[in-house]
Parts: C-alpha cells; structure tokens; sequence
C-alpha cells in the first residue's frame, strides 16, 4: 500500500485553509493544521510532514526565520516548504528553495505546485545514492530543481541535457557548479543559457571531475544571477532584431579608443557582417552583456542592419579583411617574405564518408580531382578553398589508425586547425595528437567536446551541423590559439582593444 503523504498548512487565514484542506484530503493526502510559526515548528518536529504550506501572514514566527530553523535541524532539514503571499508581496519571495504560491490560491496552481515538489523530493532522494544514474523530463523537474538538489546533497557528477537537435552538459563538484557546456559557450554563459530550458530530458551520471572550474560561484548564487539574467535578456531582446538578421558597423561609426571590454569583443565581430546569433556565440561575454552591448550600438547608429541582409543565397563571408590579414600574417610568421600564403585544415574523422561531405557540402572548396585520391586512401588533400587571393587554405586527411602515427607530424607542419566529424576512438586520437602535440584549435561538429580534448592549449569548442559554420569558428580559434577566456577566444585586435587603457 502506498505511503499517505502528510502535509502542514499554516495559516491564519481560516477561509483560504478550509477549501484548499477539502482539496487535499478528495485527493488523499494527510493534513495538518497550525494558526501560526511557532505551533507549525512543534508539529513539524513531532509529525515530520511531508511538505509545509506556510503563510507570510502567520504570526510568532516569520516564513524566512521559520524555513532557516528547520534547516539547522537534521531530523527537518529535507522537509520542502512552499510560502504562500499576497500579490504584493510576491517580490519579495523570489530565491525560496520550494518557491512561493500567491494568495488568493488558485487551487489547480497549488495542487501543481505539491506535485512538482514531491517529484522534486523523490529526484532528491535518488542522489542520495552516490552509484546511482537517474534520467527524467525537464517538463517534470526543472534544471534549476535539479541544480538545488545537487547543490543540497554536495554530488559530484556530470548532469547531460538534450532538447531536439540541442545539448548541453553541466559539470557539479562537491554541490558547486564546476563548468557548463551549450554549443559554444562554456562555463557561466553556458550555465546560464541552460538554465532556462523547461523542455527536454536530462540524465545525472555521477562521478570526478579534473581541471580547473569555470564556475566561481556558488550553487545558489549562480542559480539567482541566472535568473536574473534571464529575466534582463527578455526585457532586451525586443529591441533586437530577429536572431538571423545580420549586423554591421555602420561606415561612419564614431568608435571610442577605452571601450569596454566586452564592447570591444562585439565591435570586433561587427566589422564584417555577422548574424546577431552569431555574435551571441562568439563573443565571450555572458549573453546579458553582449545583448545589451548589441542594443546600445543599434540605438547610437553604430551598427544597423546589413544591406541585402533578405537576399537570398548571399551569406557572411568567413572572415572579415582585416581578420584575413591577421590570419595571412600568423602563417607567414618566420617564413621570411613571401606574397600567397596556404595553410592546412585537418579533417578527422572515420570513413571516405566524411571527406565526401566536406567536398559535397563546402561549395567554395576547388577538389583536387572529381575523385580526389584521398577520399578512399585516408591520406592527402581534398582541396583548396581560395579565401582571398593571397591566402588559401588547404583540406587534407590524415589516416586515423595508430601505425600511420609517423606521418602525423611532418604532414602537419603549416596547419592551423582541425575538424572533428565523429567520435570514433581513432578519430579522437587523431585529434587528441593535433590538439596536444602540434597545438591546433579543434572544432567538433554535431558531438560535445570529447574528454580527450577539453581544456586544449589551443582552445576546443563545439558546434551544429553546419560545416560553413564550424569552419568560420575554426578560423576565429586559429586567430588567437591560446584562449583567454573560456568559450570562443577574441582576435588579436579584439584582444587589444579589451586591453585599452
């Protein structure tokens, strides 16, 4: 037989506690009653309920001094207590572990809201097992629910989330955020891009971690700024574009010479016509400060819309001139002088499969035949994309398996990074060699950045399916190979200008 689940209300108010006691009795739950703080701390002790319905109203003690001294108690420190308020004074009860309900009560919200909690307390008393896996739907328990919970019980895990065609991972040590992972952004902007999924599922995999934590904050702490961000970003997007629309800086674009860091990350990017989501990926900055970065230089006319931004078939060009020049002048440095400029570009990955879709899919690149021998042998190059006149980029492939290790370092000389298509443990090696040995930015389409590859010297990212897309990341990775922040690291110039007096 099922256990009956007992919960308290505490609640001067006897017109709101008789209808909602007849509610929860037709639906089977056990109730107890108690008019005010310090009656409700007594029967909390004695009957340990399963959930509290405490009242900002009730008197003797306040909701806060009530919650904080049932969490100095061990025996009451897990009992989850929901406060019901007024409308006006709903503000004031944001942060609450359980959550607040406002009065007067709509009775499905409140049934809701118990239900959620329990789902909450039976997820918690899962990862109170150390060895256990648990998976579930974000419709059901939150991201936020389930970072308290973790937070609540000091885990050490991996948490993974799927929505559609997207994932992300968050990374807890000891009940603190440790780093996050969403497409590109890593560590708090990814944290925070994530903690606004509501739909989705997510699986818990407990475990160590090493490296160096991304997140400096603490669980709460990191759970609050988040919404908060939340919050400011939907204030601000209305006054955005939608997120295709590309920007530009404006011709006659009065710029400052001590521009704020992360104004100058965005005006970097700005010089060549960028979407505005691309610009939220790229930058390093949280979303909040680059959206309200993007929203000050669309008011003052210093960025605006590109010209024929609705045309069809006319798409960003990967890099913007000067970006080309930068890039021109990294692989000629210590070369002495010379006019054109060619580098490598490294695909890795298993099977002829992978080659083909790069030629198939990358309509700029010029194949060294229709067939490019490399295709079938594993070894070789594929083609040559033009990206200006002085500076080509050639793709080549090299054979993953271990006894073709001996042509992994002569073939690589010249190259500025990597493509990872798959995770295939030959593939990873692969890339694990060119990421550590010769200190190439990998770029991983379609998969999280593997194990193997965090925290290169040269920076790792991960990105969609889109090959013009990860490639464009690749070259802005190959601009600056040391990453000064986690996530996409700044250009050169970019990195100057952050560091203006």
């Amino acid at each position: 037989m099922a256990q009956v689940r007992k919960i308290l209300i505490a609640d001067p108010d006897l017109e709101s506690v008789r209808p909602l006691s007849r509610a929860l009795r037709t639906r089977g739950y056990q109730v107890h009653y108690a008019p005010d703080g310090s009656r409700a701390l007594e029967v909390a002790v004695l009957r340990h309920p399963d959930l509290i319905l405490f009242d900002e109203a009730c008197r003797m003690l306040d909701a806060r001094t009530f919650i904080n001294i049932l969490h100095t108690n061990p025996r009451t420190d897990d009992i989850p207590v929901v406060v019901s308020t007024s409308q006006l004074e709903a503000d004031k009860m944001r942060g609450l572990r359980d959550g607040f309900l406002r009065k007067p009560f709509n009775l499905d919200e409140v049934l809701s809201r118990i239900e959620h909690v329990f789902r909450r307390s039976e997820a918690a008393k899962d990862l109170k097992s150390e060895v256990q896996e648990i998976e579930g739907s974000l419709s059901q328990l939150s991201i936020p629910d389930l970072m308290q919970i973790l937070g609540m019980n000091k885990r050490s895990g991996k948490l993974t989330l799927e929505k559609g065609n997207d994932r992300g991972e968050i990374v807890v040590v000891e009940g603190r955020p440790f780093n996050a992972r969403a497409g590109r952004a890593e560590g708090e902007k990814a944290l925070f891009r994530l903690l606004v999924w509501t739909e989705g599922t997510f699986t818990f995999a407990p475990g160590n971690t090493s490296g160096k934590p991304r997140i400096q904050r603490p669980m709460d702490s990191a759970l609050l700024e988040a919404m908060r961000q939340a919050d400011e970003v939907n204030r601000l997007l209305p006054g955005l574009p939608p997120r295709n629309t590309r920007l530009v800086l404006a011709p006659d674009a009065d710029l400052q010479q001590d521009q704020h860091p992360v104004t100058a990350q965005v005006v970097e990017l700005l010089r060549q016509p960028r979407a505005v989501s691309e610009v939220l990926d790229l930058a390093p900055a949280t979303d909040l400060e680059v959206v309200g970065v993007l929203h000050t230089l669309l008011q003052k006319g210093v960025a605006r819309m590109a010209e024929g931004d609705a045309d069809a078939g006319v798409s960003a060009p990967l890099l913007a001139p000067a970006e080309l020049h930068a890039l021109r002048g990294r692989i000629l440095r210590g070369r002495g002088v010379s006019r054109d400029a060619t580098a490598k570009l490294f695909v890795c990955g298993s099977g002829p499969a992978v080659a083909r879709r790069v030629l198939s899919q990358l309509a700029e690149l010029a194949a060294v035949a229709a067939e490019p021998p490399a295709v079938r042998s594993g070894f070789g190059t594929l083609g040559r994309m033009e990206l200006n006149e002085l500076l080509h980029l050639d793709f080549c492939v090299l054979p993953p398996a271990e006894a073709a290790r001996p042509l992994w370092r002569p073939f690589s000389a010249g190259a500025v990074g990597a493509l990872l298509f798959d995770t295939t443990e030959a593939a990873v090696k692969l890339a694990h060699f060119l990421a550590w040995d010769i200190r190439l930015p990998v770029v991983v389409l379609g998969h999280e950045v593997p194990q193997e590859l965090q925290d290169a010297p040269a920076g790792s990212v991960s990105v969609g399916e889109d090959l013009k897309d990860a490639l464009r990341s690749l070259l802005v990775l190959a601009l600056n190979p040391t990453p000064l922040s986690p996530g996409i690291p700044l250009p050169p110039s970019a990195r100057s200008a952050s560091t203006a007096p």
